[in-house]
C-alpha cells in the first residue's frame, strides 16, 4: 500500500503532469518519414554550410522524441542526452580505427541511421507542455550554471588557466582531450602519437569524457583541431566548467525524479535550493578545482543511473537501453564509479522484479551486451584496474566535508526507514542505494587503514559517489515529510510560492554559513576552495598564469628542446613553480618527453645541478631562471661544448610587472627589455 504521500502517478515510470504525450506505434505515418528524411539530409547540409552544432541539436532532440514513457520534455532531455552520450563513448572505439577520425559528419551520419530506423518504427505525437516544478527546477540548473561558468566566460585564455591553475590534475586531462583532439579518437588506438604527448601509462586512461568534450569541441569548431596549444586549453577549461554544470543539473534532475509527482509545484525550489547549494558551494566546486573533470563527468552518469535505478521508466525497453547506455558511459568515463554502479544495478532487479521478469531474455541479452562493452575500457586499463593495491595510493584530494554529509546522510536513511517510506518500492530502493554505497566507502576506509594506517585518496572518492547516490535518494526521502499533494494544493498559490521560496532562502543561508571545511583538516596549497573562493578568484594563480603563457608564446614551433622553469614563485601563487611547469609541458605537447625535468624542477637546483640534469638529459633542455647571477653562473659551467644540449632563457618583469623572456641569454643583455 502507498503511503500518505503517495498517489498513483506515483508508481515508477509515472509523470507527474503529462508534459509529453507518449509516442505511439505503429506503421510510420507523414512526420515520421519527414524526421527520418530529416536526419539523413540534414548532416551533410549542416556540415558544409560550417553549422554542425546544429545537427547535434537536431540529434539531441530527435532522440528525445523517441521515448514512450510518460515523461515530460525536461526528462526526455536529460535521458536523450545521457544515452547518447553512453552511444558516443561506444562509437569512439569506431572512430578511433576508421579514416575519418573525429569529423563531424561522419559521427552524425553513425548516429542518425540507427535513429532513423528507431523512428520509422512508430508515429510521432507529441504535445509539449512545461509543468511548473520543471520550470523551477530548469531556474535552479540556469542560476547554478551561471555560477560554475561565471569565473571562465569573463575572461581570456590565460585567465582560464590563472582560474584553475593549481588543479595539477587538470593538466593531464587537458593533454589527453588535446591529445583525442588532434588524434581523432581513443589514445589506446594511437599510443606512438600520444607517447611525445603524454606521459607514459596515460595512453590507456579511462577518456570517454576527453573524447565527448572533443567531439563537442569539432561539432562547435568544424574539422579542422586548433593548432594552437593555448587556444585549445582555453575551450578546454571552459568546457570543463560546463561539466561542473551539467554534473550540477543531472544531480539536481536526479533528485527531482526520485522524488516523484509527489513533489511538484513550488515544493521543488527548496530540494533544488539544497541540492545545488550544497554542491556548488561544498563538494562540487573543489572538484573542479582539484582537476577532477574526468570524475565530474562520470558522478554526472552516475547521479542519472540512480535516478532510473530508483524510479524506472514505464517501458521495461526503454529503461534497459539507458541503464546499458549509463554503464557504458560511467565505464570510459570513469570506471572506479562502477564499484557504487554496480551494486545499484542489483537494487534495481531485485526491488523492481516484477517490472523485468516479464522480459527476462531482453534483459540477459542487455546485460551482457552492457558488461561486454563496459570491460573495454577496464581490459584497456587492466594493469592498474586489476589491482587491489590501487585503492590504497596516495594522492592529491579535498577532503569531504564531514560535518555536512553526516547529519545529510543520518537525514536521508531515517526518511528512508519510516514504515511509510518502506511501503514504497521507490524509496526501499533509495535506502538500498545509500547503504550499499555507504558500506563500499567504509569497506575501502578499513582496507587503507589496515594497509597503509590511514586514509587516502580513493576513500575520498568513494565518499563523493556516497554524496551523490545521499542527494538523489534525499529527494525520496522528503516526500512523506510533505504530506499528500492534494493538501498542499488547497493552500493559495502565493502561501506556497512564499514558503517556498522562504525555505530555500533558509536552506542557502545554512550552507554558506557552513561551507568551511572541517576543524581540523589541513588544506596543504589550498587557499579557499569553495565555491565562495572560486567566485571571489582567491585559489587563482594569475601572475603564475601569465608567466607560463609568455614563455610559452616565446617558444619557438616546433621547439626541440623541453623547458623547465626554476624560479622563485612570483605574488608566492606557485612554491617552486610545481604546477607551472607541468602546464608549460602539456602546452608544448611534450609531457611524455618533459615530465622528468617537471619532476626534478620542483625543488631548488644550483648551476652545477643544472648542468649535470642537462649532460643526463636525452632531450635538449632549456631552463628560466629570474636571477641574472644564477643565469650567468649556469652558463659559464656550461661553457661553449654545452650549448646544444642547455641553453639559458632569462625572466624579467617590465613596468607594468608583465613577464619578458630573455632568450638565449648571453650575459651581456641584462637590460634588454
Amino acid at each position: 500500500m502507498p503511503d500518505a504521500a503517495t498517489t498513483a502517478s506515483d508508481e515508477p515510470g509515472a509523470s507527474d503532469e503529462p508534459g509529453v504525450r507518449d509516442s505511439r506505434p505503429g506503421r510510420a505515418d507523414g512526420p515520421s518519414i519527414a524526421l527520418a528524411a530529416v536526419l539523413l539530409a540534414a548532416p551533410p547540409l549542416l556540415h558544409l554550410l560550417r553549422a554542425d552544432l546544429s545537427t547535434l541539436a537536431l540529434l539531441w532532440g530527435a532522440t528525445a522524441l523517441q521515448f514512450r514513457s510518460r515523461t515530460t520534455v525536461v526528462d526526455r532531455l536529460v535521458l536523450a542526452a545521457g544515452l547518447l552520450t553512453g552511444w558516443l563513448c561506444l562509437l569512439g572505439v569506431l572512430a578511433s580505427s576508421w579514416p575519418w577520425g573525429l569529423n563531424p559528419l561522419a559521427l552524425a551520419e553513425a548516429t542518425a541511421l540507427p535513429l532513423a530506423a528507431v523512428v520509422l518504427t512508430r508515429r510521432q505525437a507529441v504535445r509539449l507542455r512545461m509543468p511548473l516544478g520543471d520550470g523551477l527546477l530548469l531556474l535552479v540548473v540556469a542560476a547554478t550554471g551561471w555560477f560554475c561558468l561565471r569565473p571562465l566566460v569573463t575572461t581570456d585564455a590565460t585567465g582560464r588557466l590563472a582560474a584553475l591553475f593549481h588543479g595539477e590534475d587538470l593538466a593531464r586531462h587537458f593533454a589527453l582531450y588535446d591529445s583525442v583532439l588532434r588524434f581523432g579518437g581513443y589514445l589506446t588506438f594511437h599510443r606512438e602519437q600520444a607517447a611525445v604527448t603524454l606521459q607514459d601509462g596515460f595512453q590507456t586512461y579511462p577518456q570517454g569524457s576527453h573524447l565527448t568534450l572533443a567531439v563537442l569541441t569539432r561539432f562547435a569548431t568544424g574539422d579542422a583541431a586548433p593548432s594552437d596549444a593555448l587556444t585549445s586549453l582555453g575551450t578546454f577549461v571552459l568546457l570543463a566548467g560546463g561539466v561542473l554544470a551539467a554534473f550540477v543539473a543531472a544531480v539536481l534532475w536526479a533528485a527531482r525524479r526520485a522524488a516523484g509527482p509527489a513533489l511538484g509545484g513550488w515544493a521543488v525550489l527548496p530540494l533544488g535550493a539544497l541540492v545545488g547549494g550544497y554542491l556548488v558551494l561544498v563538494e562540487g566546486t573543489p572538484l573542479l578545482l582539484a582537476g577532477f573533470e574526468s570524475e565530474l563527468f562520470g558522478l554526472a552518469l552516475l547521479a542519472l543511473l540512480a535516478a532510473l535505478v530508483l524510479r524506472p521508466l514505464a517501458r521495461p525497453g526503454e529503461q534497459l537501453l539507458l541503464l546499458g547506455a549509463l554503464t557504458t558511459g560511467l565505464a570510459f568515463a570513469y570506471y572506479l564509479l562502477l564499484v557504487a554502479a554496480v551494486p545499484m544495478l542489483l537494487i534495481w532487479a531485485v526491488v523492481h522484479r516484477r517490472r523485468w521478469l516479464r522480459v527476462r531474455p531482453y534483459v540477459l541479452v542487455a546485460a551482457a551486451a552492457t558488461a561486454a562493452a563496459a570491460a573495454l575500457p577496464v581490459l584497456a586499463n587492466w594493469k592498474q584496474a586489476g589491482s587491489a593495491e590501487i585503492l590504497a595510493m596516495p594522492g592529491g584530494v579535498q577532503p569531504v566535508s564531514r560535518h555536512l554529509l553526516l547529519p545529510l546522510l543520518a537525514f536521508t536513511v531515517l526518511g528512508l526507514l519510516t514504515r511509510a517510506a518502506r511501503r514504497n518500492a521507490v524509496r526501499r530502493a533509495a535506502l538500498g542505494a545509500v547503504l550499499v554505497v555507504a558500506a563500499l566507502a567504509v569497506g575501502v576506509q578499513r582496507y587503507q587503514v589496515a594497509t597503509t594506517g590511514h586514509t587516502a585518496y580513493y576513500y575520498e572518492k568513494l565518499l563523493h559517489q556516497l554524496v551523490v547516490v545521499t542527494l538523489v535518494a534525499l529527494g525520496a526521502a522528503v516526500v512523506p515529510l510533505l504530506g499528500a499533494p492534494e493538501h498542499r494544493r488547497r493552500a493559495a498559490r502565493p502561501v506556497r510560492a512564499g514558503w517556498a521560496g522562504a525555505t530555500a532562502a533558509v536552506l542557502l543561508a545554512v550552507l554558506v554559513l557552513n561551507a568551511q571545511p572541517d576543524r581540523g583538516v589541513t588544506r596543504s596549497g589550498w587557499q579557499d576552495s569553495s565555491g565562495a573562493g572560486y567566485q571571489r578568484g582567491e585559489h587563482a594563480a594569475p601572475a603564475s598564469a601569465a608567466l607560463v603563457t609568455a614563455i610559452h608564446a616565446s617558444r619557438p614551433v616546433p621547439d626541440r628542446r623541453i623547458g623547465v622553469i626554476l624560479a622563485e614563485p612570483h605574488a608566492g601563487e606557485d612554491p617552486r613553480f610545481s604546477e607551472g611547469n607541468l602546464w608549460l609541458g602539456v602546452l608544448a605537447r611534450d609531457n611524455g618527453l618533459s615530465w622528468r625535468a617537471w619532476v626534478w624542477g620542483r625543488w631548488q637546483r644550483t648551476p652545477e645541478q643544472i648542468v649535470e640534469f642537462a649532460d643526463a638529459s636525452p632531450v635538449p633542455l632549456r631552463v628560466y631562471l629570474d636571477s641574472p647571477e644564477q643565469a650567468a653562473r649556469t652558463r659559464q659551467l656550461a661553457g661553449p661544448g654545452r650549448r646544444d644540449q642547455l641553453e639559458i632563457a632569462l625572466i624579467r618583469y617590465d613596468a607594468n610587472d608583465r613577464p619578458v623572456i630573455v632568450e638565449p641569454f648571453e650575459g651581456t643583455v641584462m637590460d634588454r627589455p
